[in-house]
């Protein structure tokens, strides 16, 4: 039979003091700080050799903030039209009469940046009751059909989308 041992203890590894530890990482710290004032030095170095860079980079910065500022304000400028604009809720909608619906769309557009947005419904309108000009530049020519009593009222019928769609043409 054989005796069992208890395992071998490894020795300890001696760990360095703190005071060498210490020396090690203020060591680390400046190798990095001497690194870093080297990067620094030669970039400004070239940077005068080179002087004409920091004029187009003032430049570029100059006008980035320019067309940051200008959307900035464009943005707050539209909010503040947005929050004095019309808003309308189904209700009121539903509320309306016809021509005071398409006076409804037509302030719709214009609430939401179509410069020329106008009624122009009437007799012989040819299915046209509000043309605007997008932002963009693109014409829409809208039919208004409006539904009276909201849900309980009659809907919109087929004959009618059809009477639209077959007016419906190209104008430019």
């Amino acid at each position: 039979m054989s005796t069992l041992r208890p395992p071998a203890r490894r020795p300890r590894k001696r760990r360095p003091n703190r005071r060498k530890r210490q020396e090690e990482h203020l060591l680390v710290l400046a190798g990095g700080g001497v690194m870093a004032a080297a990067v620094v030095w030669a970039v400004l170095s070239w940077l005068v050799a080179n002087w004409w860079i920091l004029i187009v980079l003032g430049a570029t910065a100059a006008v980035g903030g320019a067309v940051w500022g200008h959307r900035l304000q464009q943005r707050r400028a539209w909010d503040r039209v947005r929050q004095q604009a019309p808003r309308y809720g189904l209700p009121q909608l539903d509320a309306l009469h016809h021509r005071d619906f398409e006076y409804a769309v037509r302030d719709l557009m214009l609430r939401d940046g179509c410069t020329d947005a106008r009624q122009i419904g009437g007799a012989g309108d040819n299915g046209a009751d509000v043309l605007a000009t997008h932002p963009l530049g693109r014409t829409g020519v809208i039919q208004c059909k409006h539904r009276r009593d909201g849900d309980r009222g009659s809907p919109v019928g087929t004959p009618d989308l059809q009477r639209v769609n077959g007016t419906a043409r190209q104008l430019r």
